[in-house]
């Protein structure tokens, strides 16, 4: 079981989508932010010192995408977990940073969050 204070940070541009997440989340005892492109996420990222992992969709819209949000994930949060979803396409290995985890869409939502119970009992 999270502690009280572990934040998920779910990135997520399709409403319903994210909603099904962040409710399966906060079912299972986290807590949750919830922003629809990348730009909003690493804003959070950087006044929020809380969040332990981020869960974020491939094919976000704007100027910046799941690449650029790993990429500050990586360098300014190396302690947060990184778990990514897609409907389209499974990124290349090369791609994904290390021990993050891929979910193809539809993806079940407990599997998620026992990927991410175990990439933090694993910390």
């Amino acid at each position: 079981m999270p502690n009280s204070g572990d934040t998920v940070l779910v990135v997520e541009d399709e409403a319903l989508i994210r909603w099904n997440i962040v409710d399966a989340l906060e079912e299972a005892g986290f807590k949750v932010l919830e922003v629809c492109n990348v730009v909003d996420a690493v804003a959070i990222l950087g006044v929020v010192p809380d969040i332990i992992a981020v869960f974020t969709d491939v094919d976000m819209p704007g100027p910046k995408d799941w690449l650029d949000l790993a990429q500050v994930v990586s360098t300014d949060r190396p302690d947060v977990r990184i778990l990514v979803a897609s409907g389209r396409h499974r990124p290349a290995n090369t791609d994904l940073p290390a021990e993050c985890r891929f979910f193809a869409k539809p993806y079940s939502c407990a599997n998620v969050i026992a990927s991410l119970n175990e990439m933090l009992s694993a910390a």
